[in-house]
């Protein structure tokens, strides 16, 4: 049981605690954080919320940070704190020599120094902290540690090492090749190993990849394929499998980097992918097309033709039903 049970702490008292417990004073964690603590952080990079709901678990996950770097790495306020009513909010800069470990992405040297800054909001209940929000600059911290850049994922690959690999096989060989090292990369940046046995269908967001994954992921394939790819590479391309073909189609010459000007080109493709598609265990990526595709054909559907042309072009019989529609029958008097 906590040993200040009971006791009601002040906002200004919650703020500097949690302070304390970010720069390594784990102990006090039960005695300020509430037992049903709510979490709201950026997806990548971070444990799930669900895992930090009370003083213990909060104080593991700093502690899990904190590893990462050497016993004077600090956080210092920045700017406020500024309190309203239940809520606090202030700007931080965390500075701190990395010692290796975590991120598993970093290619950076241990002893490298790092400096990042980020923005925590409290909201407090009962003199205790009750929920947070943290928004920081991972992508300027994974950068400064080489997580974002060139390979990325802790893999020693020779620039455009994947062309040599592909070289000698035929486009389903290679296809699957690719496919395989697109998982090896997003298991790496999620930290999920079972990720790489995954069959390629789901969406890079359902495999735990983020924004800043994204971004991983998209410079360790322009290193390892030499190719220039988009910083919009997930998106246009939202599963393994799609990403695999279409690098394929970029390395075998097939499709232009830029994409083919023709529309005509894609809808080929694509037909020319259905019977692959068409086998067992694609019955996600086929709903997944089905309803993209119906997304298309809506938004490429002729326009309703305008009001006055509709009234030009209709008969004496269907304007008077237009107008007992929207006024109701006349009434004769006589």
């Amino acid at each position: 049981m906590s040993r200040t049970t009971g006791t009601h702490h002040s906002p200004q008292e919650l703020w500097d605690a949690w302070n304390r417990l970010w720069n390594g004073d784990y102990a006090i964690a039960d005695d300020y954080v509430s037992r049903t603590m709510r979490v709201n952080i950026p997806e990548f990079g971070m444990p799930d919320p669900a895992t930090l709901g009370d003083g213990p678990q909060i104080a593991a996950w700093i502690a899990a940070f904190r590893s990462g770097y050497d016993e004077d790495a600090a956080i210092t306020g920045e700017l406020g704190p500024f309190f309203v009513g239940d809520y606090a909010i202030g700007r931080w800069v965390f500075r701190g020599t990395w010692t290796g470990g975590r991120p598993a992405t970093a290619t950076a040297d241990p002893g490298t120094e790092v400096t990042f800054r980020g923005v925590d909001i409290l909201r407090f209940e009962d003199g205790r902290i009750a929920e947070y929000w943290l928004s920081d600059d991972q992508l300027d911290l994974y950068a400064q540690l080489g997580a974002v850049a060139g390979t990325g994922a802790g893999t020693a690959q020779s620039a455009a090492a994947l062309p040599a690999r592909l070289a000698d096989l035929g486009p389903e060989a290679a296809r699957t090749v690719l496919l395989e090292r697109v998982l090896e990369l997003v298991a790496e940046l999620v930290e999920d190993a079972e990720v790489g046995d995954a069959a390629g269908t789901q969406t890079f967001l359902s495999l735990g990849l983020g924004s800043l994954g994204a971004v991983a992921l998209r410079n360790s394939l322009e290193e390892e394929t030499g190719l220039r790819l988009s910083s919009t590479l997930t998106f246009d391309f939202p599963t393994p499998l799609a990403l695999a073909g279409r690098l394929w189609s970029q390395l075998d010459g097939t499709t232009p980097a830029t994409g083919s000007a023709d529309p005509f080109d894609a809808l080929a493709r694509l037909e020319e992918l259905a019977p692959a598609l068409a086998g067992p265990g694609r019955e996600a990526l086929r709903a997944e097309l089905a309803d993209r595709l119906g997304s298309l054909a809506k938004r490429l559907a002729p326009a309703p033709a305008p009001a006055q042309e509709q009234l030009e072009e209709a008969s004496a019989a269907e304007l008077f039903a237009y107008l007992d529609s929207r006024l109701g029958p006349a009434e004769h008097t006589g």
